[in-house]
């Protein structure tokens, strides 16, 4: 009887181990549209359900948590540099050395896109420097480089009847420092123009860190509330790009 108990014991002392793992394994977040199977490195606290900010991660680029007082003044130049570029006139410092008009073909799925935008290339004046600014559907990118092929990327682009800015640092031709999402909070209605948009008190969306073009570190986002939805901290680096199962869905549909 006694052997029998302790066989019981034993027996339940390893189910309870199987579903306390299995309990532990099920509550384990990840960062969504990535694949999850990659995730071995990376810590997530929050995912999905919003949770209060705290002041560490607070929005803003104010917050020298996230930024440094070099991407802090880098970025608050931005937010007014490209607001008067056109096609044949560049940021301030800038002479046009060519520009052109593209016209292509985009096929996805059943539907085809003819694209067209304006890329104009400019030689800075007071330093080797260049930037090549694309214009077209109403946004605009840019891409800032120096001789070193240092510089940044930076995207007008509309959302809903606002605007956003999408800025990366880059060392190398290659994303270093920070991944950043800016959304401006005074709505243009149906009138959009990236040229209007006002950045005052504008309130971080995303933030993630690079190294040699890969994620490593903090990866943050918030919602419309300024809650966090998403903390996830990567370990080593990784190749975000490579496992977005959003965009392996894209590529599917557009062959």
């Amino acid at each position: 009887m006694k052997l029998r108990s302790i066989t019981i014991g034993l027996v339940l002392f390893i189910l309870v181990g199987k579903l306390s793992g299995q309990t532990h394994q099920a509550e384990r977040l990840f960062v969504p549209y990535i694949d999850v199977e990659s995730q071995s490195n990376v810590d997530v606290t929050v995912s999905g359900a919003e949770q209060a900010c705290q002041q560490e991660y607070t929005n803003t680029l104010s917050n020298t948590n996230l930024f440094s007082s070099r991407e802090q003044n880098l970025i608050r130049e931005i937010f007014a540099k490209y607001k008067n570029v056109t096609t044949n006139s560049g940021p301030s410092g800038t002479v046009c050395a060519s520009h052109y008009l593209t016209n292509y073909l985009v096929h996805a799925g059943e539907r085809t896109v003819r694209v067209e935008n304006w890329i104009a290339n400019f030689q800075y004046t007071n330093f080797n420097a260049q930037e090549q600014i694309i214009l077209g559907g109403g946004g605009l990118s840019a891409k800032f480089r120096t001789k070193s092929d240092g510089g940044y990327n930076m995207y007008f682009i509309r959302t809903g009847n606002g605007t956003m800015l999408r800025f990366s640092e880059v060392k190398n031709g290659l994303i270093n420092g920070v991944l950043v999402a800016f959304e401006d909070l005074h709505p243009q209605g149906t009138n959009w123009n990236f040229r209007n948009a006002d950045f005052t008190d504008s309130c971080l969306t995303e933030y993630r860190q690079y190294t040699n073009g890969m994620v490593f570190g903090k990866f943050l986002m918030w919602n419309s509330r300024n809650n966090l939805i998403l903390e996830a901290n990567f370990k080593e680096p990784y190749d975000f790009e490579k496992h977005r199962i959003d965009l392996q869905m894209i590529q599917q549909h557009s062959q």
